[in-house]
This record gives C-alpha cells, sequence and structure tokens, in this order.
C-alpha cells in the first residue's frame, strides 16, 4: 500500500510536475520575452514601456501590444501591435522560417545623428560588415505586413546637405513569401504611402536574391510630396527636393551582382512646384516638369564606366528657372519637347543628348557678365547635345531653329534684338568661368534686327540672311569671325560720335571677317576680305541731313581689310550716281551713270589713294545763292564743322567769293593729317549746269558731253603736279576745251600751267554777271578765244584772248553806259558792226588764285575799246568802212567754194584765223534768210600723223571720216551760234583725201535759190 501509495504520489508529483512545466511553457515566456525585451532596449539606452505581450511556445507566435519608448534626443517610437510566427520544423534544415511578420498603427522615429550613424529611436544602429564567417542557416518570410506605420525621419545639417525633417505614412505594405534557400522566387509586393494630403501606390513583383535581383512595378502617384523622398535622395548630391507628383508608370528594375542597376520607366508624371538643389551649386525651380513615355538607365555600371540613361517621349516644362552657381541664369515660362534622348552620368561630366522638337516660349539666358540672351517664342528641331562639367556648360545643337522677339548681349560689347529668326545648321556654346564660346555653321535669317556695338556702330535691317561660319568668344574682349555669304534688306549704319550715316536697300557680302586680340591681348584687330555689292547705297552727312553719295547698284570685288589701318578695294563698279545731295529734295550736284574705281586703298583712315576713277554717263549741277555755292556750301560746312573749325571759319568757308588762305595751306587741324591721292580720274558726261542767283536775271549755263581726265594728284606730295585734260560743250554751239598741269596744294600757293579754248561760247546766258557791272543786259554776242593761264606760289599770270561776234545789248530806254571819249557803249557797238561785227580784245589776269585781277565790267569795256581803236584808229574813215565792208558781202559769195575754211592738222577747231571769215559768212547769212550754205568736211593724210594712228587702213580711215565730220559739226556751230538757222546749214558726206598735198579743211556751196 505504502508502494503504491507513494507510487501514486510519485505520479501526482509527476504530472503536477508536468502540468507546472506546462504551465511554466505557457505562462512564463510572456514574461521572458517581456524581460528580455526590456534589457535589451535599456541596454541600448532607450526605455520602453510594454504593453501586452503574448508568446506561445507551441505555436511560435509572438506578439506585442501597445509599445512605446525613447531613446536620446527626445526620439520616441510606438508601436500598436507587432506579431511575428515562427515554423519550427525547418529548423531541423538549418532554416528560419517565419511563417508571417505583421506591424500596425506604429509611429517611429528614424534619422541619423551628428556623426551621420543612422539611428532609431536616437539609438545609433550598428553597421556590420559584409564579411564575416560562412554559415549554412537559411532565412525565409511567408507574409511580411505593415499598416498604418508612421516614420518621421530626421537629420541634421552636415556640410553642404541641409537638415531633414521628414514624415512618411505606410498605408500599408505586403511582402512575401521569400526565403534565401529559393533565391529564383518570385514574390509579390505590394506599398501604399501616404504623405501630407498625397499617396503613392506600388504594386508588382520583385526578386530580390539571387545573383541579379529583379523587380517590376506599377506605380500610381497623386499629389505626393517630393520630399518624402529625401532621405534617400539626400545620400547622393542632391540638398533640397520639394514639389508635388503624380505619376502612374510601369517600373522595371534589375540590380546585376557586379552592381549594374537597370531601371526602366514607362508613362507619364508630373512634378509639380518643383525644386531641385544640388551640391555642385545647380538650383533649379519650376511650376510644372511633365514627363510622358519611356525611359531606360542603367547606372552603377564597373570599372568606372558612367551611368546611361535613355528615354523617348514628351517633356513640358512651366515657369521654370534653373541657375548654378555664376555660370547660368536660366529662365523660361514654358517649354515642351518631344523626341528621344540619351544622358551619360560621370563623376565629373554629364552629357544630354536629344532629337525631337522643342518649343519655349518667353526664355532668358543669363550667364555669369558675359552673356544674356532672350526670345519670345523659339522652335528648335534637330539634335541638341548638353554636356555639364564643373568647368563649363557645353550645348551642341545640329537643326532649325525659329524664335520671335530675339535678344543676344554681351555687357558692354554687343546688343543683339531680331523680331523673328530663322537657323538651320549646328551651333556649339560653351559657359564657363572664362567667357562663353559661340560657333555656329549654317544658314540664318532675321527680320528687324538691331545690331549694336556701344561707341563703334549701330545697325538696323529689315531683313538679313547669312550663310556660313561665326565663331564668338566673349571675355574680356568679345572677339568674332565670320566666314560666308550675307544679304540685307533696308540696312542703316550710323557711328556714334561721327556726322555719317549709311544706309542700303540691298546690301550682300562674301568673304571673311575677324575681330580678334591683338598682339597686346588689350585691344581687338579686325580683318576683313572678301566681295560686296549694293542697291540703293547712300552715306548720309547727319549735320546737314543731306546724302554724301547715292549708288543704284554697286560691286566692289577685292575687299582686304586689317585693322582698319589698311583698307583695300580692288575694283568698285556703280551705276546711278548720285554725289553732294540736295538737303531739301531729290537733286544733286553730281550725277553719273556709271563709276568705276581700281586699287582703292585707306591708309591710316587718314591717307586715300584711288588708281584709277572713272564716272561716265555724269551730270553735274552747281547752284550760287545767297549762302554759297548750293550744297557744295552746305558739305564744305559740316566738314569743317566736324574737324574742328570755329564758326566763323565755316562760314568763311560757305562763301566762295570769300578772300581765303592759298588752297595749298593747312585749312585746319582736323584736316591736316589727311591726304588723297588719285592716280588717274576720268570724268564723262552727258551735261553740266551752272545756275546763279545772286544776280538779276539769274545766270543759267548748260554744258554737255563733258570729258575731263586728272593723273598723278596727291595731297601727300604737294610740290607734284597733277595733269589734266577737260572738254566740254557749252550751251547749243559752245564748246571749251583745256589742259595743263597743277599743283593745288604746294606749300607756298597753287602752281598751275594751263592752256584753254573757247568757242562759239554765247553770252546771253551770262547777261545777269554784266547787268549787275553795269547795269545792261547782253541780248546776244558769241565769244571765241584761248587762254594761257599760269600760277606760282598762288600768283597768276594769264592771258586771255577773245574776239566777239554778233554781240549786242539790250535795248534799255534809261540806262547809258559811258566808254570813253565821251562815246556810250551802245554807240561804240554801231560804229562797229558796219565792218565784220567781231570785236577783238587781249587782257591779262593777274592776282591771287582766290582773288584774280579780272572784273566783267573791265573786260566789257575792254573789249568796247578794243574795237573803238580799230575802227577808229585805223586809215579808214567810218563811211570808208561801211563801204568796204558792202563790197566785201557782195563779192564773199562769189568765191565761197573757192575759199575753205582751213583747220590745224589732227584737230577740229576753228583757227582765230578763219573767225572773220566765218563771221562775214554768218552776217550774210541773216541778211538773206533764203540762202542755204552746204559744207563738207575733209580730212588729210596729215591728219593720221598728228593723230598718231595705227591699224588697219579701214580703222585708220574710219578715224579720219569721224574727224572730218567733226569739222563739219564745228563749222555748223559757230555759224549757228551766230544766229544762222542750223537748218539752212546742210553737212554733206565728209570725205578723206589721198594726196599728201590736200589741206585739211571745211568747203562750202551756197544756194541762193
Amino acid at each position: 500500500m505504502a508502494v503504491r501509495r507513494g507510487a501514486q504520489w510519485a505520479l501526482i508529483a509527476t504530472g503536477a510536475l508536468i502540468v507546472m512545466i506546462a504551465a511554466a511553457l505557457i505562462i512564463a515566456p510572456p514574461f521572458v520575452v517581456r524581460h528580455a525585451l526590456q534589457h535589451y532596449l535599456k541596454a541600448e539606452g532607450i526605455t520602453a514601456d510594454i504593453g501586452h505581450v503574448h508568446a506561445d511556445i507551441f505555436t511560435g507566435q509572438i506578439s506585442l501590444d501597445d509599445v512605446s519608448g525613447h531613446g536620446s534626443d527626445n526620439r520616441r517610437f510606438r508601436i500598436g501591435h507587432f506579431a511575428v510566427n515562427i515554423d519550427y520544423w525547418p529548423l531541423t534544415d538549418h532554416h528560419i522560417d517565419l511563417s508571417y511578420i505583421r506591424l500596425a498603427d506604429a509611429h517611429i522615429d528614424a534619422g541619423r545623428n551628428a556623426r551621420q550613424q543612422p539611428t532609431i529611436a536616437g539609438v545609433p544602429i550598428p553597421v556590420h560588415s559584409a564579411g564575416g564567417g560562412q554559415h549554412n542557416w537559411g532565412f525565409g518570410v511567408g507574409e511580411v505586413a505593415v499598416d498604418q506605420v508612421t516614420l518621421r525621419y530626421r537629420a541634421p545639417t552636415h556640410a553642404d546637405h541641409p537638415a531633414v525633417d521628414q514624415t512618411l505614412v505606410v498605408h500599408g505594405l505586403h511582402i512575401g513569401p521569400i526565403a534565401t534557400w529559393q533565391p529564383q522566387q518570385t514574390t509579390a509586393a505590394s506599398i501604399q504611402l501616404r504623405a501630407a494630403d498625397g499617396r503613392l501606390d506600388l504594386h508588382g513583383h520583385l526578386r530580390p536574391l539571387g545573383a541579379t535581383r529583379r523587380a517590376n512595378f506599377t506605380l500610381k502617384a497623386s499629389h505626393f510630396p517630393m520630399q518624402a523622398f529625401m532621405p534617400v535622395a539626400r545620400l547622393g548630391y542632391v540638398t533640397a527636393l520639394d514639389g508635388r507628383l503624380d505619376a502612374d508608370q510601369q517600373l522595371s528594375m534589375t540590380y546585376a551582382a557586379d552592381g549594374r542597376l537597370t531601371l526602366g520607366v514607362k508613362g507619364r508624371s508630373a512634378w509639380h512646384n518643383a525644386h531641385l538643389a544640388t551640391t555642385d551649386g545647380t538650383d533649379v525651380r519650376g511650376d510644372s516638369l511633365s514627363w510622358q513615355g519611356d525611359e531606360q538607365a542603367t547606372l552603377g555600371r564597373g570599372h568606372g564606366q558612367p551611368g546611361h540613361i535613355h528615354a523617348d517621349g514628351k517633356v513640358a516644362l512651366a515657369n521654370v528657372v534653373a541657375k548654378r552657381a555664376s555660370q547660368l541664369d536660366f529662365r523660361q515660362k514654358s517649354a515642351s519637347w518631344n523626341g528621344k534622348a540619351e544622358a551619360t552620368l560621370g563623376q565629373r561630366a554629364t552629357r544630354v543628348t536629344s532629337h525631337g522638337k522643342l518649343t519655349a516660349q518667353d526664355t532668358h539666358l543669363v550667364s555669369g557678365n558675359w552673356l544674356k540672351l532672350s526670345s519670345a517664342a523659339e522652335h528648335l528641331t534637330g539634335d541638341l547635345n548638353l554636356t555639364l562639367t564643373p568647368d563649363e556648360t557645353r550645348v551642341d545643337t545640329d537643326g532649325g531653329f525659329t524664335a520671335t522677339g530675339m535678344g543676344l548681349t554681351v555687357p558692354a560689347t554687343v546688343d543683339l534684338n531680331s523680331a523673328t529668326l530663322n537657323w538651320n545648321g549646328k551651333t556649339t556654346t560653351r559657359l564657363a568661368g572664362n567667357g562663353t564660346h559661340i560657333q555656329t555653321d549654317g544658314h540664318l535669317t532675321s527680320n528687324q534686327l538691331v545690331f549694336d556695338v556701344p561707341k563703334t556702330s549701330h545697325v538696323t535691317a529689315d531683313h538679313v540672311a547669312w550663310q556660313g561660319k561665326v565663331a564668338l568668344h566673349s571675355a574680356q574682349l568679345f572677339s568674332r569671325r565670320a566666314k560666308g555669304q550675307l544679304e540685307a534688306r533696308n540696312v542703316h549704319l550710323s557711328i556714334p560720335g561721327a556726322p555719317i550715316r549709311i544706309l542700303a536697300t540691298q546690301f550682300g557680302f562674301d568673304g571673311q571677317y575677324a575681330e580678334q586680340p591683338d598682339a597686346s591681348g588689350r585691344a581687338l584687330r579686325l580683318t576683313l576680305s572678301g566681295d560686296a555689292h549694293s542697291h540703293k547705297l547712300e552715306a548720309v552727312d547727319t549735320a546737314i541731313n543731306a546724302p554724301w553719295i547715292k549708288l543704284l547698284q554697286a560691286n566692289a570685288s577685292g575687299i582686304a581689310i586689317d585693322s582698319l589701318d589698311a583698307i583695300h578695294v580692288a575694283d568698285l563698279k556703280a551705276s546711278g550716281i548720285r554725289m553732294l545731295g540736295d538737303s531739301h529734295g531729290d537733286g544733286a550736284a553730281i550725277r553719273a551713270v556709271s563709276m568705276q574705281a581700281k586699287q582703292f586703298a585707306l591708309q591710316d583712315l587718314q591717307h586715300y589713294r584711288v588708281h584709277d576713277l572713272v564716272l561716265g554717263g555724269t551730270n553735274i549741277h552747281v547752284r550760287h545763292d545767297k549762302r554759297g555755292i548750293g550744297v557744295i556750301s552746305q558739305f564744305v560746312g559740316s566738314m569743317t564743322a566736324s574737324s574742328g573749325h570755329t564758326g566763323a571759319a565755316s562760314k568763311q568757308a560757305s562763301k566762295p567769293h570769300a578772300k581765303a588762305s592759298s588752297p595749298g595751306a593747312a585749312s585746319g587741324s582736323g584736316a591736316a593729317g589727311a591726304t588723297y591721292a588719285v592716280d588717274h580720274l576720268h570724268l564723262s558726261g552727258p551735261a553740266i549746269a551752272f545756275v546763279d542767283k545772286t544776280t538779276t536775271p539769274a545766270v543759267h549755263v548748260t554744258g554737255s558731253k563733258l570729258d575731263f581726265t586728272l593723273d598723278n594728284l596727291d595731297t601727300a606730295k604737294p610740290n607734284q603736279d597733277a595733269r589734266y585734260t577737260l572738254g566740254l560743250d557749252v550751251g547749243a554751239y559752245g564748246h571749251f576745251d583745256s589742259r595743263g598741269k597743277i599743283a593745288p596744294f604746294a606749300p607756298h600757293g597753287i602752281r598751275m600751267d594751263l592752256n584753254a579754248w573757247l568757242r562759239s561760247l554765247a553770252l546771253a546766258p551770262l547777261s545777269g554777271y554784266l547787268d549787275a557791272a553795269m547795269g545792261r543786259r547782253i541780248a546776244n554776242g558769241v565769244a571765241d578765244g584761248t587762254l594761257n593761264l599760269s600760277a606760282t606760289k598762288g600768283q597768276l599770270n594769264g592771258v586771255l584772248d577773245t574776239t566777239l561776234t554778233n554781240f549786242r545789248l539790250a535795248n534799255s530806254a534809261t540806262t547809258e553806259t559811258d566808254i570813253a571819249y565821251g562815246i556810250s557803249m551802245n554807240t561804240a557797238l554801231k560804229l562797229l558792226r558796219g565792218h565784220n561785227d567781231i570785236i577783238h580784245f587781249r587782257t591779262k589776269i593777274l592776282g591771287d588764285v582766290t582773288t584774280p585781277y579780272f572784273s566783267l565790267n573791265n573786260l566789257i569795256r575792254e573789249a568796247v575799246l578794243a574795237g573803238l581803236r580799230t575802227a577808229l584808229l585805223s586809215n579808214y574813215s567810218p563811211l570808208g568802212l561801211l563801204n568796204n565792208a558792202k563790197n566785201s558781202f557782195l563779192n564773199l559769195f562769189r568765191s565761197v567754194e573757192d575759199r575753205p575754211a582751213l583747220f590745224a592738222t589732227g584737230k577740229h577747231y576753228v583757227r582765230p584765223a578763219d573767225r572773220t571769215y566765218l563771221a562775214l559768212i554768218a552776217k550774210a547769212m541773216r541778211s538773206h534768210p533764203g540762202w542755204t550754205l552746204h559744207i563738207a568736211g575733209q580730212a588729210v593724210p596729215a591728219d593720221a600723223k598728228a593723230l598718231k594712228l595705227h591699224g588697219t587702213p579701214a580703222a585708220r580711215h574710219t578715224r579720219l571720216e569721224q574727224l572730218a565730220r567733226r569739222r563739219q559739226s564745228a563749222v555748223k556751230d559757230y555759224l549757228a551760234a551766230r544766229n544762222v538757222n542750223p537748218a539752212r546749214i546742210i553737212a554733206g558726206d565728209p570725205s578723206v583725201a589721198d594726196s599728201n598735198q590736200a589741206r585739211p579743211a571745211v568747203k562750202f556751196s551756197l544756194d541762193k535759190h
């Protein structure tokens, strides 16, 4: 019984023990877990309060509820519910397999401390190295579920990184199953994040274990704050990240064993109120940055290889501002891009290439103090490459570009504005601390262009077209060079400080242009070479608002400019020339049909030289009034004013008769250094006119068939003689010829030696001068004669030998002009007309070149006195003279066929010896209106010798025939100038005699019927 009772008690004790052990296994684990967890947290510096603990040793379930605590810096955590379940059987295979891990209703403070260690509740989390001993244990979890967990991440300021304080709510997270012994297993995952009033949902699958990790997700975001990503972005080079994200995208990720990360993004996203700042000083802000398309990226490549991003889609920006230290300030109201792009992300360089279409509005770009660029609207198609390095920003484009309201400014260097601009070609722009470099190669058109170089030039043009290459460098100096073709319409050029404005309806240039630093590096050196052409080009004197010169068409070739010290033009051809234009109309002092200048050179902006200057079809109009010689006085006054002359000097220069210093003397300090040289000048034209409105009636003299040549004029060689020839038809029948040599700038006064010939010069148009001198007007009269004039040191010494034919004064009932001996001019003239109607006189011209001793008053008196001396002091009485004149008229035309008018060999001018004879013929023709005179010119072999004719016999015969015809014209003009109706003078066929005995002549025959 005792044994049995002992066994019974033993069994009871054993059972009680088992019950106690079982109770301990059921009751003790929660206490053990609580104690162990509190001991651990306390050891880590966390004071914790654990509410309910559930631990089931049989099922492997452990759960905690209402756990809270805090660590250093009052960093706290709170967990509403945490549960984990472990399966025991896999332990036999060294597998730790958790059925689930659940975390709900929690708030955790995380971040980094002052030593940049990761922390939870203020407690540093030890970071162990990836190395260590090998183990054979595996880990797996069937499900990880997180619901309503709030993470508050805080980190202090560190280096360039600002402080971070960001709260993120994990609304839901589910991952599983996953196990290390099944690395190829695909795991479902979803996460729902909440931040502020935004949300981000991520759903998909991932394979986080194994040699290559993969993930594929669908991302949807609505108004999600970008600051939530700052804890991760802070690990890179980002110092600020702000704004809201809306997205609907497909994401893919592959992480290879070699550390290469491949990302794929497809869909749409929009970043509103964006702000991004990086450690290199880049700061980007925008109201909206949106993207729709496909993007692939490869990052973290081994062996130092840069990352790569490829994108194909659409980008839209609104109110973007991008700044980068002092290198870049970029602002844009809106922009959209559609195309493809690639980016290479290196440690020191980021390169972006794109191909597509870009449209932008209201763009402004400032690069330090070197460049300002703006546009109202722009459209870009083609390729764009962007390279960012710590030293510079480089932009390369290849395609088309259009813009409106375009502006380009290099401060204190150049300012360019264009209403519309179109470009097609390649450009390279480099923005760096040492300046801005721009290179272009393509075709550019611009409308309403304004180009301003301060203190140098101001250019405007309605339209500009350029084809070629341009290189610009803006630093301390704004250097540039260009090569290509330029066409412009309605161009205006003005030069600050200079009274000149250049305009052209059309202008073109083909060549090279450069302004590069000189050897000193402190100034620019200009070089230019090429050809140019223009339409309606004019240079205007802005002081009087009148054009110096107008050219209807102009072409210049062989232009070469070297730093403005040497300007050369090989050949300049122009048509429709007007020089010295009127300030109040379309008139001009000189007009020409054509002009050609060869080998023009300008040295040091002071020394002008032209080798050959020819003006053809020239019309010259000179007006003299009370203010001076018309527009010529205005231009002279403008030049003297601009060169620093005093007002009195300017007024004196505008008066042609004012006494001044010799032309050889310097006229002022402003012009003292300038020199002008013409190796050969030829001026020819159909008309020349002189109008003098200072007399009553006004003097009006016209000429035609102008032919003027000038050789070897050089103001730098004042003692050098310039040779000239001048031929001019004056009035209807007159002619003027002159030739000689002249040194107008001789040091001690003008020097010259010239001869002139007057033929049938009508005197009636000069009546105003006689009226001013003597109160009488000329009704009729013709002058012939010669002028021999020389000057030494500005002092004249000349002789005018002249005959007046058919000279008549206008009737005047009140005016009588006394000549001599109580004889009036009218009486003296009547005494002369009875003989041969010719008054011959000879007078000297003396005095200074600016004030010659030569007056019309004395000239007329001397002419009449000379005629009186011939009439009154001869051996014949006036009555006898009249009788002899009568007999000579009766006998004249009995022998006119036998007496031709003779000429000097090689010439076609009427000889002085024949003037009386021709005057008698003219008087007889006037007295017999029914008579007709036939004339025939003749050239002879002696003419060919005098003219030194060469060539074929036919060519020589043609030249001699032309000479004979000119002799006919000379006789006809001589008679017509003396009031013989030219219709009564019949010119026959000219002849060329073969006999060496023949004489150069014009033969007559008279028809009295």
